[in-house]
């Protein structure tokens, strides 16, 4: 009759720093290993995170409402920070960058973007053009779809038309609230260096909740 060879159980790998201190000589009590090991787990978790905040992801919210109705006053969500290694920005993102203040402050600001370097935008004012001749024009061309169907305005109710050509390594941004929206057209360009990323997940507030900016099928 044969019998079964029974092989001893596995035993639970020592935490890293519990071998530490093996290493120097030390025999922590089987109570002290517990808690190094839980040390170390909240280590390596706490690390993640930090990696996960700095180089993937941020999360911001909107204390304004430059970007109504698109997004609302209050709104918070996520930020995709590697997108934009892999691809180029494209005009109808919503994007989200760095602003540096005068006195030297920096701000993250969330934009629609419009043009990229290299090419003309021009505002034709809608207070002073109907609705089909007024709005956003790039390289001549008229900005359409459902993310520029709204009324543009330009800085002043006296310009009838603004423009301007966008730098290499610059971008140019607009508020889809025109009307209240603090954007290129008062501060100028903003720098390739100073995007962060492109809004994706909205998580405030809760009616709102989900994907967004044409991820996995959302408006933008």
């Amino acid at each position: 009759m044969n019998k079964r060879k029974t092989t001893p159980a596995k035993r639970a790998k020592k935490p890293l720093l519990v071998k530490a201190l093996n290493g120097m000589g030390m025999t922590p009590s089987a109570g002290v290993e517990n808690l190094l090991g839980w040390v170390q787990a909240l280590v390596v978790a706490g690390l993640l995170a930090w990696i996960v905040l700095t180089f993937v992801l941020v999360r911001m919210t909107v204390p304004t409402g430059s970007m109504v109705p698109t997004i609302r006053v209050g709104t918070s969500f996520f930020v995709d920070k590697i997108s934009y290694f892999f691809r180029d920005p494209v005009p109808g993102d919503i994007v989200v960058f760095w602003k540096t203040e005068e006195n030297g402050l920096r701000d993250r600001l969330v934009k629609r973007l419009i043009a990229v370097g290299g090419q003309s935008v021009t505002i034709q004012d809608c207070n002073h053009f109907d609705r089909d001749a007024c709005g956003v024009f790039v390289d001549g061309q008229k900005l359409s779809g459902a993310v520029f169907d709204r009324p543009y305005y330009t800085v002043s109710s006296a310009l009838e038309t603004q423009q301007w050509e966008v730098p290499e390594g610059h971008y140019f941004v607009l508020g889809d609230n025109s009307p209240i929206s603090k954007d290129s057209r008062y501060w100028g360009f903003m720098p390739e260096a100073d995007l962060i990323g492109e809004p994706f997940l909205r998580v405030w507030p809760l009616d709102q909740l989900g994907f967004m900016n044409g991820y996995f099928g959302s408006a933008r």
